[in-house]
């Protein structure tokens, strides 16, 4: 897999106007059009529509990454640690993709879309529909993060001091993230277990003193964020993603009017008592 260097990545991530062909589109809808094709070069209609909707995608896998890890802070108790754990793997999973998608890279299950040429102004990037992960991993999230992984290795070098260890695999273990979130979200005994030991070691008045795979989850999400956030402002990036769900500004003040938006207080309209008898 290849990924632009830095400086090819300033020009693909380059402010979008809202008048580019891609807007509103789907990416996954939009490769389901592109049968046949495998090379997408700069200029052409196929590579804007795609350089739009890979950078509206960025934007909007940023958001939803920040907003889940929020809702993520409010499942710390016991009985929601699981979830808690599941929200802030998807979290990291958003932040990772668009990490990804800034140095032109797409993973998605059915194909694969990395940089075949990164010079600024005649780019070209290719489209694979037949491919394995690097280590040979299968399972569409496994096979995600071997991607990514692997990645780093190409990016790390514009990587902060403090957030290098972001690049680096939990355990060493490339899939770790999706192998901790199978288990608690899909073995309830180990889901129990995990409830058992927030109960018994979490401090509602210190965050950090949560324990085991969830601290570890935790912190790879609040690292994967920062790096997220790190690139986008340091590339430029700059689309019209959020159009519909607010007005235009800067990235920062949009996030904090999306993100920390007190929800409804629903319990009293659902079946939430009746449940409890």
């Amino acid at each position: 897999m290849q990924l632009f260097d830095i400086v090819e990545a300033q020009h693909f991530c380059k402010p979008l106007p809202g008048s580019l062909l891609g807007a509103g589109q789907s990416l996954i809808s939009l490769h389901s059009q592109l049968r046949g094709v495998t090379r997408l070069l700069e200029g052409s209609q196929h590579f804007t529509a795609h350089r739009v909707s890979l950078l509206n995608a960025v934007e909007r896998w940023i958001l939803f990454g920040i907003a889940g890890y929020r809702r993520a802070l409010d499942m710390f108790t016991p009985s929601n640690a699981p979830w808690a754990h599941v929200t802030l793997y998807y979290s990291s999973f958003f932040a990772a993709n668009a990490i990804l998608g800034m140095f032109g890279v797409w993973i998605h299950f059915k194909s694969i879309v990395d940089v075949e040429l990164g010079t600024p102004k005649s780019q070209k990037l290719r489209i694979r529909r037949k491919f394995r992960s690097p280590l040979g991993y299968r399972g569409s999230h496994k096979v995600f993060w071997d991607f990514f992984y692997e990645g780093c290795i190409s990016f790390s070098p514009w990587v902060p001091p403090r957030l290098q260890q972001v690049t680096t695999p939990v355990n060493s273990d490339r899939p770790w993230p999706v192998r901790a979130r199978n288990d608690v979200n899909y073995d309830s005994f180990i889901a129990f277990q995990a409830a058992q030991n927030f109960a018994g070691s979490f401090d509602p008045t210190k965050l950090y003193s949560v324990t085991g795979p969830l601290r570890q989850q935790l912190e790879l999400t609040e690292g994967m964020l920062r790096l997220a956030l790190h690139f986008a402002n340091f590339l430029g990036v700059s689309s019209f993603a959020f159009d519909g769900l607010s007005g235009r500004g800067k990235r920062s003040k949009i996030m904090r009017m999306l993100v920390t938006k007190v929800p409804p207080r629903l319990s009293k309209q659902s079946a939430l008592q009746e449940l409890l008898r």
